[in-house]
């Protein structure tokens, strides 16, 4: 079984009501189509392209950091890792290269969500729903692209 097909194989389907209730994330929408508010007080996002995010994620779940990250297919994959919102600290550091924040309503799946549209590269997880903090998450990319390890 390739990571894809067990990511899917593990895939919760979530209603609009589990994901304001059983994760408190402000989502809106109805059964087919489900937004989530990206950039506010409680989640904020981090996109970059796919393989930069594989790599990220890998470093992360290494560390037990790992959180929910949205895919996007298309000519250029992306991946937007779903985080805690930036201190005032690290909002103003630069993100590194590739990296972009991600303040906007983004489309999440649901039961009846295209998968060509998005799915999750890495689902929520019901039991532990924290989100990882958002400077963890800028750390395991700049590890990555500089090969700082601690």
């Amino acid at each position: 079984m390739t990571a894809a097909e067990l990511s899917e194989a593990h895939t919760p389907d979530l209603a609009v009501s589990d994901y304001r209730t059983r994760l408190g994330w402000p989502v809106d929408g109805d059964a087919l189509n489900a937004y989530l508010d990206l950039g506010g007080d409680r989640v904020t996002g981090l996109r970059m392209r796919a393989g930069l995010g594989a790599e990220v994620q890998w470093w992360l779940r290494l560390r037990m950091l790992a959180g929910p990250v949205l895919a996007v297919p298309g000519k250029r994959t992306e991946w937007t890792f779903l985080c805690q919102p930036a201190s005032e600290e690290h909002s103003r550091r630069p993100l590194p290269p590739g990296v972009e924040p991600v303040r906007a309503r983004v489309l999440i799946p649901t039961a009846d969500t295209d998968r060509s549209v998005v799915s999750w590269a890495t689902a929520p997880d019901l039991e532990h729903p924290a989100l990882p903090q958002f400077c963890s998450v800028v750390g395991a990319v700049r590890s990555v692209l500089y090969g700082h390890r601690f």
